[in-house]
């Protein structure tokens, strides 16, 4: 009851389009599952909605398969420095996670796994000029 989406792919997905508006989700949720969506619940307990002044978070990677319906929800871009956004254009929800290699995995995957790996690595030698120029480098090739 967290995460709130408005899902459509067409008519022929299991994700039809329809009209879709908050009032018809509540409706929906309390009719077949007895809850209400909380769409703000992160943001308001979790301060989501700005987590370098709220939270001061740091040293996290986001990522995102953006061929994924799961994408709309996600953080898109960097917050930071210490909170950066890896996008895959053509992976999915669990690209970073199944990632086999450059016989299995786009070329989009592949880079991105690199640039997650050289972030945690700038991280972990305690070296944040690397950490910006990673940023400055997948800011480039991702356009």
């Amino acid at each position: 009851s967290l995460l709130v989406e408005q899902i459509s792919m067409g008519d022929n997905s299991m994700f039809p389009n329809r009209v879709w508006t908050r009032e018809w989700l509540d409706r929906h949720c309390q009719r077949r599952f007895g809850i209400t969506p909380t769409p703000y619940k992160l943001v308001q307990e979790w301060g989501f909605d700005d987590l370098v002044k709220k939270t001061n978070a740091s040293r996290i990677v986001f990522t995102n398969g953006l061929n994924d319906g799961w994408s709309v929800s996600g953080i898109l871009k960097d917050l930071s420095e210490d909170l950066v956004v890896v996008n895959f254009p053509n992976g999915a929800h669990h690209s970073e996670l199944s990632y086999r290699g450059e016989d299995y995995d786009t070329e989009d995957v592949q880079l991105g796994i690199q640039r997650v790996q050289n972030v945690l690595k700038a991280w972990l030698n305690g070296d944040r000029h690397s950490t910006t120029l990673v940023s400055m480098l997948r800011r480039k090739v991702q356009g």
